[in-house]
């Protein structure tokens, strides 16, 4: 897959960062389709439903991307796939080792003050206190080991810095959904952070609309893209150290075979009849429902 960092993590040390975008892009690059490359059958299928007219069906499950990719983040070493914590499902967990300076507030009762001048010398609107302070709560007093945010440089003297040795415990997130899905993973991901079950997070989606999440679910309300996140202003619900990273399919071919839920791919199977008009091909899709296609 085509990959992109779309939020790159800055107070995450470098050397964890870099490891977590390096299991990602493996996991990602380990999910094919046609000689070793992600290329994605995006023709369009149709599905007849209580005798209605046919109307545009999905014939790409999106299990079977998402439970590649939790297979694939396994068979790396220190990560696993689905983890479960505090009755939190996610999509997998990496353990990252960093030696290095980490970043404590000396004064924790400073930090409110910090973030406000944060925000004034930014400029952002006065609602991101909400997440920016335990944002840096978490980070520069329960914790410790993150780095100094460039923009925190006019307070350098209000921390002190330490050599740490930590496992850094990283949350994963893969959506594949709609738009609320991506906020949920997200917002799943804060609260295991406030919770100090991870450090960090790294969340996945597909990069746009056009050349991503509409095109492997033509139809669908599967449209969750860092498109519409950005357009949503999604930055303002991020309350821990995250990384984003988006994806795009190598290519698209109609030729190349579906995505079945079963984690197997399939090509539909013609059966040689029509529909009741004749004006579509019937044939067998994934778990042999009947799609359509047009008789042209």
């Amino acid at each position: 897959m085509l990959t992109k960092i779309q939020r790159p993590g800055k107070s995450i040390p470098e050397i964890v960062r870099t490891k977590i975008v390096e299991n990602i892009n493996i996991s990602l690059n380990n999910i094919t389709t046609i000689d070793g490359k992600f290329i994605i059958n995006d023709k369009l299928f149709f599905k007849s439903q209580n005798k209605r007219r046919p109307s545009p069906c999905v014939v790409n499950s999106a299990n079977f991307i998402s439970k590649k990719f939790q297979y694939e983040l396994s068979q790396i070493e220190n990560c696993y796939g689905e983890t479960k914590i505090n009755n939190q499902s996610f999509d997998g967990l990496m353990n990252v080792n960093y030696s290095g300076e980490g970043y404590t507030i000396k004064d924790k009762n400073k930090i409110l003050e910090l973030v406000h001048k944060y925000i004034e010398n930014k400029k952002l609107p006065i609602r991101t206190v909400y997440t920016l302070f335990p944002l840096f709560y978490g980070m520069y007093v329960e914790r410790g080991y993150y780095n100094l945010l460039p923009e925190l440089n006019f307070a350098r003297d209000l921390f002190k810095v330490e050599e740490v040795n930590q496992t850094f415990k990283v949350g994963v997130e893969f959506e594949t959904g709609n738009i609320a899905s991506s906020f949920r993973a997200i917002n799943k991901l804060n609260t295991l952070f406030h919770e100090n079950e991870i450090d960090c997070g790294c969340f996945i989606t597909s990069n746009d609309k056009c050349n991503g999440a509409t095109r492997i679910w033509p139809v669908s309300n599967r449209n969750g893209s860092f498109e519409e996140l950005i357009n949503r202003n999604y930055i303002d619900q991020i309350s821990l150290p995250l990384v984003a990273i988006g994806f795009t399919p190598d290519g698209f071919c109609q030729d190349a075979p579906l995505l079945g839920f079963d984690g197997k791919l399939y090509t539909p199977e013609d059966t040689g009849r029509l529909n009741d008009t004749g004006e579509y091909k019937v044939l067998l899709g994934d778990r042999k429902e009947e799609i359509l296609i047009p008789n042209l």
